[in-house]
């Protein structure tokens, strides 16, 4: 993902595209078997599918707090930070407020609310269709299986399936007790901007009751002239709804709750 470095008008030009490659980038098959895997590429992204659908089914609403914060190591060093609450509501509705932000202007108001306008537009139906990570829009082969006494995963080679702005090409960790996705690095599937020379991203996800949510998010940008800019947004207090009512909380938002109950 691309940030602003210098609060000038042609900045602007390469900001918008970038931003958008950090909002949409989940992957899916091909054909090759890893020795010793009980799996083909294309039967675990069938189970990845199913088992997103049926976890999507399931929930009926969260809320989490979203930290946001930016290093520009640039001609003029910036740096920013925000705080994010977010309110999600099955199927496609999200709410963000701002708890408190800090540093560069030019990065809040750039990076920071556009990222949060990016993924309002990634909740329609048709960007949702055009990011989620199925065979229409990914090809995979299987690179690694491991298991071990606790873990045991699959490592897929993501290759979209057209260059779009939506999709990435990279690799994800897939949980091979869930088939979920718990890992996804890579790059987009498109340069958004001349002014871009290279940007890589880490997305790492963690299990909260029955559900698989982002936890941490990393890019790195190389940008033409200005330098390397670096995005970290970390995920946490979750609050859960299932359908039916049930709430699960994060284990975080579990132990602030009972230090609050015995102060």
């Amino acid at each position: 993902m691309i940030f602003l470095c210098r609060a000038s008008r042609s900045n602007g030009r390469w900001l918008w595209p970038i931003l958008t490659s950090l909002i949409f980038t989940l992957p899916a098959g091909a054909q090759e078997p890893v020795a010793s895997s009980p799996l083909s590429a294309d039967e675990v992204i069938e189970r990845v599918v199913e088992m997103n659908n049926t976890r999507a089914r399931a929930l009926d609403a969260y809320s989490s707090l979203r930290t946001y914060h930016l290093e520009c190591h640039c001609l003029s060093h910036k740096k920013a930070d925000m705080v994010v609450r977010i309110d999600f509501k099955s199927p496609d509705k999200k709410v963000f407020m701002i708890v408190s932000e800090s540093g560069s202007g030019t990065v809040r108001d750039r990076v920071f609310k556009k990222l949060l306008e990016a993924e309002q537009e990634s909740m329609r139906q048709e960007n949702q269709r055009l990011s989620a990570i199925t065979p229409e829009n990914y090809q995979f082969q299987l690179s690694e299986y491991e298991k071990s006494a606790t873990d045991e995963y699959y490592v897929l080679d993501a290759r979209p399936q057209s260059n779009n702005k939506f999709l990435f090409r990279g690799r994800i960790w897939v949980d091979a007790k869930d088939f979920a996705i718990i890992r996804v690095e890579g790059e987009p599937a498109v340069n958004p901007s001349w002014w871009t020379e290279k940007t890589d991203f880490q997305r790492h996800y963690r299990k909260i009751g029955d559900f698989w949510l982002p936890e941490s998010n990393e890019s790195k940008t190389k940008v033409r002239v200005f330098g390397t800019a670096v995005l970290t947004i970390d995920y946490r207090d979750y609050q859960i709804t299932r359908v039916g009512g049930t709430t699960v909380a994060s284990s975080q938002q579990r132990k602030l709750s009972a230090q609050s109950s015995t102060d």
